[in-house]
């Protein structure tokens, strides 16, 4: 029998109807329709389909036995033994919770182009577990609807688990013109509602970061040899000493130092800038904490997210770099 949609359904419903018991092949055939036409599926005609059904389960569950007794002019149909089920699987109340949240996490990735994999799988999932995925959700995420290039996600997923070198043709934020970048991609990584492919540039040895919202255009290359991750922990050491994503490997970790004020601390505490972020001094104005870090763009934005609450007390070359950002910031109110 073939796996469509549209069988899984008529298997559920069969599965159903058999452990209650008591049905006809014509009553069986009535209530697959009823949610054939739920789900706006085409209807069954012939009684076979239904006989076809019932022989797949016999064959391919050969623990479940069906039962076919005389009533009246009818032969019903029901389960052996009636807590069989095709679709049984062990999981507690809780369990199952959770795993309905599990598939409507799993459905925001659905929707964009290449990832009918996942619509497929949590089609047949929740069928097979009789909950949905469309149910009411208990977890929120922050996201960008109208974030260009996520459609490029499933495409660059496949790339890296089969090792396919991409020839892509990107437009970074410096540069004006579209250059095509030959690529041995190894991790997508998101940070701040944005997602970003790190890879080894063909040629280079270091690892590139390129974000999806300026990717125009994914090729797959043959004809050149895939070198593998040359045993980059991506998990966790690669941004072990950033923050956000961009790694400037000519910038050693360096502590930086930052004064931040009273009414800002309790929110610096319980979300630490950093993994490495400790506190040194108290005054009556505030705390100064301490963070061990590579600088770049993200650390930057981050300080001058929190204005006047936070500043740079050292190095000196951020806490320049940071006084220049905001004069220009001033610059464009006068």
């Amino acid at each position: 029998m073939p796996h469509t949609k549209s069988a899984d359904i008529r298997l559920k419903v069969l599965d159903r109807c058999l452990r209650r018991g008591g049905y006809s092949t014509s009553d069986l055939m009535r209530e697959v329709n009823k949610e054939l036409e739920i789900y706006g599926y085409s209807k069954v005609t012939s009684l076979n389909t239904i006989r076809q059904d019932m022989d797949y389960i016999t064959n391919a569950y050969p623990d479940i036995i069906i039962e076919d007794r005389k009533s009246g002019r009818n032969i019903t149909y029901s389960y052996q033994d009636p807590e069989s089920s095709i679709f049984k699987l062990p999981f507690r109340d809780d369990e199952m919770a959770q795993l309905s949240q599990c598939l409507a996490i799993l459905s925001r990735f659905s929707g964009t182009p290449q990832t009918e994999w996942i619509e497929r799988f949590i089609d047949r999932f929740s069928l097979s577990i009789n909950i949905s995925a469309e149910g009411k959700f208990v977890v929120g995420f922050d996201e960008c609807k109208e974030l260009k290039g996520k459609e490029y996600f499933s495409e660059l997923v496949t790339a890296i688990c089969n090792k396919q070198v991409l020839a892509i043709k990107y437009k970074s934020f410096q540069r004006g013109e579209v250059k095509e970048v030959l690529l041995h991609p190894y991790y997508l990584k998101e940070y701040n509602n944005r997602w970003f492919l790190l890879g080894k540039e063909h040629g280079y040895n270091t690892i590139s970061t390129l974000a999806f919202d300026r990717i125009e255009e994914i090729t797959p290359v043959t004809g050149v040899t895939y070198i593998e991750n040359p045993g980059i922990d991506f998990n966790k050491e690669y941004f072990s000493d950033i923050i956000g994503v961009s790694k400037y490997l000519e910038r050693e970790p360096e502590k930086i130092r930052l004064w931040v004020e009273k009414s800002l601390f309790p929110y610096i505490a319980t979300k630490p800038l950093h993994d490495t972020q400790k506190i040194e001094n108290e005054s009556e104005s505030g705390y100064e904490v301490e963070i061990q870090v590579r600088p770049n763009y993200e650390l930057e934005q981050i300080i001058l997210s929190f204005g006047e609450r936070m500043k740079v007390l050292y190095p000196e070359s951020l806490k320049s770099r940071i006084r220049e950002r905001l004069i220009e910031s001033i610059n464009n109110y006068n």
